[in-house]
């Protein structure tokens, strides 16, 4: 074995467990998500675009009112799904449990049907419930029957009227057009947008989970990751001193693992991390180290000066996406996949990193 394969399971073996144990935790959370909109805003179809779930044949939990319809995703019922109209119109006669369910929701979905534009009683269904104070992603549904050349004005305009800041909006057509799209529009930002606001609570890889489209799941924790290595700016190359940003990556592979129901076991860790990291005499890891070396860095010495600069930083966030996007591919292919092929996805998708994100 190389001495950079020792470095990387050695690495690896000091923080598998403690990934495993973070995951296991995770998953034991309670995640109760709202949608919320006018009829025919399209919050079936946003439901069903994220979890794969027909709302109408789905069981509701008991106690759920005709008006406000509440139903689990998952086995274990740890992720509900709020189906409700304004939230206006359920206040005065929703039961108790749908009551309950509504005052401790984590994340609200206010769905907006752009066919028509807002209306007053929507800015006041939706100040009700900003009012909660739990985060409210806004989605601008159906814009596909805007006219293209319209709907950057109609955005503007319609964000500035319903008074949402546009980091907390999204354009969405749930069930566009079949001439215009096969599959759903805007469905990666939602769960980009939702993702955001979970992980602080420690709730979003329950939801990820739960999502319909593994990939797109994987996308947001994906780069959620690289950019947490990035911040980390340590330089994960064997022979350097790169702690926080191998613990960062042992965390990501084991969290695609649990999207993917895949077991989560150091050995494969081990193996999409040296494939992807040890022993390449060509592609990124080798630009890395030549890179590392050109700044004043030496094998087995300090990296201080390194790890706090630019190239530190892009080095980081490059290296944990091109292993992200390695260990979904390991994933989708059932670990039918070389060391060889894993090194090629790894080395394609860092180098789109760098190239995006990095100053070097």
């Amino acid at each position: 074995m190389s001495d950079e394969s020792l470095d990387i399971e050695k690495a690896v073996l000091a923080r598998w467990e403690l990934a495993a144990g973070e995951i296991e935790k995770a998953l034991e959370e309670n995640l109760a998500v709202a949608f919320l909109g006018s009829a025919s805003s399209g919050k079936d179809s946003a439901i069903r675009a994220l979890f794969g779930i027909d709302f109408g044949q789905v069981d509701p939990i008991p106690g759920s009112t005709e008006e406000v319809r509440v139903a689990a995703v998952d086995a274990d019922s740890r992720l509900l799904v709020i189906n409700a109209p304004g939230f206006g119109d359920i206040r005065a006669d929703v039961d108790k449990r749908a009551r309950a369910a509504m005052e401790q929701l984590d994340i609200a979905v206010y769905i907006l049907n752009c066919d028509g534009g807002a209306t007053i009683d929507e800015r006041n269904d939706l100040d009700a419930v900003r009012a909660l104070g739990r985060p409210t992603l806004v989605c601008l549904n159906k814009i596909d029957l805007i006219r293209p050349g319209q709907r950057e004005t109609f955005v503007d305009a319609t964000l500035t009227q319903l008074g949402v800041d546009p980091e907390d909006a999204v354009v969405t057509a749930f069930d566009p057009l079949p001439v215009l799209s096969d599959t759903p529009i805007g469905v990666q930002d939602v769960v980009n947008w939702i993702h955001k606001n979970l992980e602080e609570d420690g709730k979003a890889l329950l939801f990820a989970k739960n999502l319909r489209n593994r990939a797109i799941a994987c996308e947001s924790i994906i780069r959620s990751a690289a950019k947490q290595a990035a911040l980390a700016g340590a330089i994960p190359i064997p022979g350097a001193d790169a702690t926080a940003v191998t613990a960062i990556q042992v965390r990501l592979i084991s969290n695609i693992a649990a999207v993917f129901d895949h077991r989560i076991d150091k050995d494969l860790i081990l193996f999409i991390m040296g494939e992807a990291l040890a022993g390449s005499s060509k592609g990124f890891i080798r630009w890395a180290v030549g890179a590392a070396k050109a700044a004043g860095w030496i094998p087995g010495g300090q990296v201080v000066a390194v790890a706090t600069s630019a190239l530190g930083a892009t080095v980081s966030g490059a290296t944990t996406f091109g292993v992200g996007k390695a260990a979904v591919a390991f994933m989708e292919n059932g670990g039918s996949i070389t060391g060889t092929e894993i090194r090629e996805i790894f080395d394609l998708q860092a180098f789109a990193w760098k190239q995006s994100n990095g100053k070097n």
